[in-house]
């Protein structure tokens, strides 16, 4: 066998052995991350939920035709 070979695997079981030891404090970051994108979704949809209760008719009101073109002329 080649030195870097056992290097390599040497590497790779360290590698493992630190990821299962961590495991527990890797869990509660995603979790925590999880957590605060949750809360910004959150956030974005109450402020959303608010303009388009304040604002939700001038919005609207702007199209005359909302469904398809405009009658014809007759």
């Amino acid at each position: 066998m080649h030195k870097s070979a056992v290097i390599g695997a040497l590497m790779a079981i360290v590698g493992a052995v630190v990821l299962i030891l961590l495991a527990g404090f890797i869990v509660s970051v995603i979790v925590t991350l999880l957590k605060v994108l949750a809360v910004v979704i959150g956030i974005i949809l109450i402020l959303g939920g608010i303009a388009m209760v304040l604002f939700g008719g001038r919005w609207w009101g702007r199209r005359p035709w909302r469904w398809g073109s405009p009658p014809a002329n007759t």
